[in-house]
């Protein structure tokens, strides 16, 4: 990425941490020493904390939002994804500064009776800040891909029949998303019952995520959830133009989970090898795996077949 557009964009990360310790000082002297800090929806606050306190928390997120957009910027990583972690940590880091100015300014409005009101636009627009940073950084400089390293195929009769078939476990996913539920569920549980939907959220990505299973033959490549036994990729075997084996990236192929970036997407469960596919309209799909040469020569060995 262009090295002065990379620093503005990491400047505007630091942006709404200023914003968050300059209306402390102007706003100090008139908070309450316990201000209202939770609301179940737009009306009258149901939660309060130590003003300081609070104050204090926000601004450590935010100092943990720039700390991470420059540690992007000096970790050697693809700019796919360095532009992907920038525009997070700019939505992180304005996002908790909308949170501040949105609980002060309805405080100071009516310390007895606060109410959040229309004030939520403030964390929308910190959140949206994000996409200012992204646009700051600037697109990925294009390049032209290096040729695909050759693939030894399999050695495949003309009528011979072979399959590949290996199941992916994420314990990292499964543990994120359970503990992302009952966090939620709980949440719920002590509010609004309007939150109960959003369990769904961490529950769908488990059964989707937490088991898969990928299987190459003469039809192509598929995925499956196994926790749910639906295909959710499938590139058939005409689709695909040539088979890699690469070190899969997380960060250059937009983090870990399903990803899906301009030109390519990707199943990344770890940090390793990996089967990479390059499809016959430009795009490439990628897929972590512990063993990607056998899945590798198969399908280039069914390619070769198929002429």
């Amino acid at each position: 990425m262009n090295r002065p557009r990379t620093l503005a964009a990491i400047v505007l990360i630091w942006a709404p941490l200023l914003v968050t310790v300059v209306t402390w000082m102007m706003w100090s002297d008139r908070l309450p020493a316990r201000m209202a800090t939770h609301w179940s929806g737009t009306g009258p606050a149901d939660g309060y904390s130590s003003a300081r306190v609070f104050w204090g928390a926000m601004l450590a997120l935010g100092i943990v939002a720039g700390l991470a957009a420059i540690g992007s910027a000096l970790r050697r990583g693809g700019a796919v994804g360095l532009r992907y972690l920038l525009g997070v940590t700019g939505a992180l880091a304005g996002g908790v500064a909308g949170i501040w100015v949105a609980t002060a300014t309805a405080t100071l409005a009516d310390p007895a009776d606060a109410r959040l009101g229309w004030r939520l636009l403030w964390f929308v627009a910190g959140v949206a800040w994000g996409a200012v940073v992204v646009l700051v950084a600037g697109p990925a400089p294009a390049t032209t891909p290096p040729p695909v390293p050759a693939v030894t195929p399999l050695d495949l009769g003309p009528t011979e029949r072979a399959a590949y078939s290996t199941t992916l476990r994420a314990p990292l996913i499964i543990a994120v998303t359970f503990v992302a539920a009952v966090a939620i569920a709980v949440v719920a549980a002590a509010g609004p019952t309007a939150l109960w939907p959003v369990v769904a959220v961490p529950v769908v990505a488990l059964l989707l995520f937490g088991q898969v299973r990928v299987t190459a033959d003469r039809r192509g490549l598929r995925l499956v959830a196994g926790l749910l036994g639906i295909p959710f990729k499938t590139i058939p075997l005409h689709h695909i133009a040539a088979v890699e084996v690469a070190e899969i990236d997380p960060l250059e192929w937009g983090g870990w989970g399903y990803r899906v970036t301009p030109g390519r997407s990707a199943l990344v469960l770890r940090r390793g090898p990996g089967l990479v596919l390059h499809q016959t309209d430009g795009r490439r799909f990628a897929v972590t795996l512990n063993d990607p040469q056998t899945p590798a020569g198969l399908l280039t060995a069914l390619l070769s077949r198929a002429g």
